[in-house]
């Protein structure tokens, strides 16, 4: 008996899980807009990202670097990343 609830429960699951999905995708194509939260000002990232490559000769954390300009610093990481690939 409780294996069958578990089966109709996950199987309801699934579903809900497929509704929301299409939704969103539905959404995004209609209203042409971007889940999630908006990124920093590309100018920021760019300032951020010269002060973390020049870090060695300014003398400055990456926590100082994030204060300093309002990026995050995993923001700041995963960009430096990206222009080393």
């Amino acid at each position: 008996m409780f294996t069958m609830l578990g089966a109709i429960a996950e199987f309801e699951r699934d579903l809900i899980k497929d509704r929301t999905t299409e939704g969103r995708e539905k959404g995004q194509k209609l209203k042409e807009l971007h889940m999630g939260r908006k990124g920093k000002d590309e100018k920021d990232v760019k300032k951020a990202l010269k002060l973390f490559q020049e870090r060695e000769s300014n003398g400055l954390s990456v926590n100082e670097i994030a204060k300093m300009t309002g990026v995050p610093r995993s923001t700041i990481y995963a960009k430096a990343k990206e222009t080393r690939l």
